[in-house]
């Protein structure tokens, strides 16, 4: 009788705490972008609003790209650790073959995982 009276009390803490049926809020447009593009960027180290700033050039590469534009980006990272410190440079170069083509978006939402604290923003391209 006590190891079912346990039970049913954990069952219903997991219930409680939203384990069994939780429906992820992740926007449909992640996946199915449409005619635009999709960018996300994990924690920054510069804050927030590098994070962001970081999906958004993520997602108007990938636009660009669905527009001929060919793009290529070279990051190097360097890491050096001292007495428990840390040291990160990082340098990126994009390159970027332009056929006679603008290719112009604007932002049209921008999602904030928090477990992940991850950003993913979703450009549409202006017509």
């Amino acid at each position: 009788m006590r190891s079912l009276a346990i039970l049913a009390f954990i069952s219903f803490l997991l219930a409680a705490c939203g384990v069994f049926g939780s429906k992820s809020d992740r926007p449909d447009w992640i996946d199915n972008p449409g005619e635009g593009a999709v960018g996300s960027s994990v924690t920054h180290a510069k804050g927030r609003y590098y994070q962001e700033e970081l999906a958004i050039s993520r997602a108007r590469e990938r636009l660009a790209a669905q527009y001929g534009v060919e793009v290529s980006s070279i990051q190097t990272i360097q890491e050096r650790v001292r007495d428990d410190r840390a040291y990160v440079t990082s340098d990126r170069e994009v390159l970027q073959q332009v056929r006679s083509q603008t290719v112009r978006a604007h932002v049209r939402a921008i999602w904030h995982d928090k477990m992940r604290d991850e950003i993913w923003v979703w450009v549409y391209p202006v017509k």
